[in-house]
């Protein structure tokens, strides 16, 4: 408390002596003006964070998807890892089996590749 007042006894000894200061103190202080593209620049450094923190989010799903997804498959395999690979095995030693699980990998391979084809092929319709 003492320290305060005698910085306050300070300043008041020095506007009493010194008119200049007095005056200076008693002016308005003009408002500091706005650059005229305020707001623009606002709302960009809004649209910035806006965008930021969307990929943030869509960083931490990518995430949570990818953790949940090998945690699931990890349980599966332990659970069930022995039996599906015994089946595999049984399944791959007759030999016409082996046939039909080729053509189907093929068929599959075909499809995926002409569906990834077809969707390149429209939406370079669409950005024309």
């Amino acid at each position: 408390m003492k320290t305060e007042d005698k910085q306050l006894s300070t300043v008041n000894c020095q506007l009493s002596t010194n008119p200049s200061a007095l005056r200076q103190a008693l002016t308005p202080i003009e408002p500091k003006r706005l650059p005229t593209n305020f707001a623009y620049t606002t709302m960009q450094r809004i649209r910035r964070e806006q965008v930021e923190a969307d990929r943030r989010e869509q960083i931490i799903a990518i995430a949570t998807i990818v953790t949940v997804s090998v945690l699931g498959i990890a349980v599966f395999v332990y659970f069930f890892g022995l039996k599906i690979w015994q089946s595999f095995r049984t399944t791959f030693i007759q030999s016409d089996t082996v046939a039909l699980i080729l053509s189907t990998l093929f068929c599959l391979t075909f499809f995926a590749l002409l569906n990834h084809w077809l969707a390149k092929r429209q939406t370079r319709t669409y950005c024309k």
